[in-house]
């Protein structure tokens, strides 16, 4: 059981706060940060032994509207054009299977700049507005923001803000307890009101001598991820999936599922997540700018296989599983190395890349071919139509694509596949992020947040914008902890 029915007055309570937190990622520490910036006891509970979660090693953009930095450059963004450019994601069947909830996007999109502002001004994380090479498909306008380290890196990772948000919520005084899994929401037997959390402090092999951690709060807030490290769930869900690899905590297991359903709570559609390109075998994560920027995907058979130009990772993905064994090459040369070692947004990354040894270099097409068993005639015929497009701008390119420049030895390569970076199916929550029922209730002291809760997609694998993961993760953190925190000002 997920949700345990107790009677309040006979229940040993461990203790009491405002506020009780269930997960540590991007969407928990920052309502945690904000609430206790209030007179607002809180305790945050992770069943991992580090905080951070996904946020920690996605790969770091968080798409915001009309924050300073875009004021700043006198960018002009509202979340009506963020709307419309994720609402123009969809494909006209998708449009017509998924309808997307504008008021929670507008209500996220509205709030995800300011929170920008607030992780800069208040917690100390920096970030960088990116305006240089690879934007990110879908945007109309430079929204996506990256964190930049104290030494002025840009990590391609959520790190160096979950470490800013650690420490501010550690200061204002947040009870924050790691390996403390979650196991139940408590609610009163008599009323059905939700009233707490019950939490066992690092399981011991015998479960009846566990200690059991009862602790009662006014509000409760589920922001514990989605169930991608759930195998039953997977299977259930996402059959298609069972062949992939998963990049992603351990820790997410469909706990904010499985609780909403015992509560009675509405469930939005069930949505995975692709991210890739991964280097096979080894799993490597490789950026998917290095298909942006002029590199090549082919097949077993030597030939490309979409438009990989302009379109969202999660789309060209899709198209890669699609492929034999769902694998694929990337081939690029030196003159795409030296690009992403002069752009800031990936010189790090790339130079721990070529430091590592991921990509297979080559002399020669033949050499290439060998290095994977391809026919090299249809390598050697797909790389020679995409170096007459380069030349000619009027050539036929097969899938619309135009590239910038031929492709010469020597060759960077790598075998890639996709890997699923999340599954989730989210609680129904309205614009504050109050849990909804299947009936269409509210609880109103129960919130849902990041990939516990309703996702901005609506489920269409299609409508989806670069950096909104991160987008929702910490602006619905902060919708939720100023909401709570404002029941404890004077």
């Amino acid at each position: 059981m997920f949700v345990k029915p107790v009677n309040p007055e006979r229940v040993d309570w461990e203790s009491t706060v405002d506020f009780a937190v269930v997960g540590g990622g991007g969407c928990g520490l920052s309502a945690a940060a904000t609430a206790s910036a209030h007179d607002c006891e809180v305790v945050l509970v992770e069943k991992s032994d580090t905080l951070g979660g996904k946020a920690r090693v996605a790969t770091g953009q968080v798409c915001a509207v009309d924050s300073e930095l875009q004021r700043d450059r006198g960018i002009d963004d509202d979340p009506e054009d963020f709307l419309e450019d994720l609402t123009a994601q969809q494909t006209v069947e998708s449009a017509g299977e998924y309808e997307l909830n504008h008021a929670l996007v507008t209500a996220v999109a509205r709030r995800s700049g300011e929170t920008i502002d607030w992780l800069m001004r208040d917690v100390g994380a920096d970030f960088a507005l990116h305006t240089g090479q690879f934007e990110m498909a879908g945007h109309r306008v430079h929204r996506t923001h990256y964190p930049v380290r104290d030494d002025g890196v840009i990590p391609r990772a959520g790190e160096p803000v979950i470490e800013k948000l650690h420490e501010t919520a550690a200061e204002q005084g947040v009870d924050i307890r790691t390996e403390f899994p979650c196991d139940q929401l408590v609610v009163d037997e008599n009323t059905n009101e939700v009233i707490g959390i019950a939490s066992k402090e690092n399981p011991t092999p015998v479960p009846r001598r566990q200690t059991v951690h009862m602790i009662r709060a006014d509000n409760v807030l589920l922001a514990c991820d989605g169930f991608g490290a759930n195998p039953e769930l997977i299977a259930d869900r996402f059959p298609e999936l069972s062949d992939l690899d998963y990049w992603g905590t351990r820790e997410n297991t469909g706990d904010a599922v499985r609780m909403a359903n015992e509560l009675g709570l509405g469930l939005d559609e069930p949505l995975y997540d692709l991210h890739g390109p991964f280097t096979v075998p080894e799993g490597v994560y490789l950026p998917n700018e290095l298909v942006k920027a002029g590199s090549i995907m082919v097949n077993e058979s030597a030939r490309r296989f979409m438009d990989c130009g302009n379109v969202p990772y999660r789309v060209m993905d899709m198209h890669l599983m699609e492929e034999e064994n769902g694998t694929g090459y990337i081939v690029f040369d030196r003159s795409i190395v030296d690009v992403f070692l002069e752009e800031a947004l990936t010189r790090h990354q790339f130079t721990y890349l070529l430091d590592e040894e991921c990509f297979d270099v080559t002399e020669s097409i033949e050499g290439l071919a060998a290095a994977y068993g391809l026919d090299a005639d249809a390598l050697a015929d797909t790389i020679g139509t995409v170096n007459r497009a380069a030349a000619d701008p009027d050539a036929d390119v097969p899938f619309g694509r135009e590239y910038p420049h031929e492709l010469t030895p020597p060759f960077y390569s790598a075998k890639i596949r996709p890997m699923y970076v999340k599954a989730r199916q989210g609680i129904l929550v309205n614009e504050r992020m109050q849990a909804r029922r299947r009936d269409g209730g509210v609880v109103e002291n129960l919130y849902a947040g990041g990939n516990a809760s309703e996702s901005l997609e609506a489920g269409d694998p299609n409508a989806y914008i670069p950096g909104m993961d991160l987008m929702t993760a910490f602006t619905e953190g902060r919708i939720v902890g100023e909401r709570v925190g404002a029941q404890y000002d004077d």
